[in-house]
């Protein structure tokens, strides 16, 4: 692994599991083990290295997630798939994402709220791109595939109740409460 990606991947895991501003430099270059000459010939700033870490998450949540959605053919296998997916990595399952913490983009956006921030834009963008991920899962599947209007709505309804679903198991700490009942499921999307 060369030492830009040691660096990412051991900032990300500092970040993501205790909070941006809680993580100083000088702790990711401990815990990377690279001279901080090293960490600033990749990154110029801390925020240069949060924005990697975003993209490097949104790359890995966003390859998961579709990995997970890929085989389904009807809008309910769609949100099954969806649901069980979240049940996995809320119940740390899911390896590429590490043990569960909530949603990254989510604690970040809480941690830089401006909205012309490019950290906040970028977690933004992550947002839009699982939107799109589950619409186009959507789009696929007969019943959907001539009515995006539809398919774009349930996509908004489905995201709604991923992200509660992920706040509501990260602040709780109780996973196995929120799962959805497929009876309710199947009713939301009839």
């Amino acid at each position: 692994m060369d030492k830009r990606t040691q660096i990412v991947n051991t900032a990300l895991a500092l970040f993501y599991n205790k909070g941006i501003h809680a993580v100083g430099i000088n702790e990711v270059i401990q815990a990377a083990k690279v001279a901080k000459k090293t960490l600033y010939n990749h990154f110029s700033s801390k925020d240069e290295l949060i924005c990697a870490c975003l993209v490097v998450r949104d790359e890995r949540f966003n390859r998961w997630l579709k990995a997970q959605l890929i085989y389904a053919k009807t809008p309910f296998e769609v949100a099954d798939a969806l649901f069980n997916a979240l049940s996995l990595w809320i119940n740390n399952q899911v390896d590429e994402l590490g043990n569960f913490n909530g949603c990254f983009f989510i604690n970040t956006a809480a941690e830089f709220p401006l909205e012309t921030d490019p950290i906040a834009r970028l977690c933004s963008k992550h947002k839009q791109t699982v939107l799109k991920i589950i619409y186009d899962a959507l789009i696929l599947t007969t019943q959907l595939k001539e009515s995006p209007a539809e398919a774009e709505q349930l996509s908004k309804l489905l995201m709604t109740l991923k992200e509660g679903i992920i706040c509501q198991a990260r602040v709780s700490k109780q996973p196995q409460t929120l799962l959805l009942d497929k009876t309710i499921l199947k009713k939301l999307i009839a």
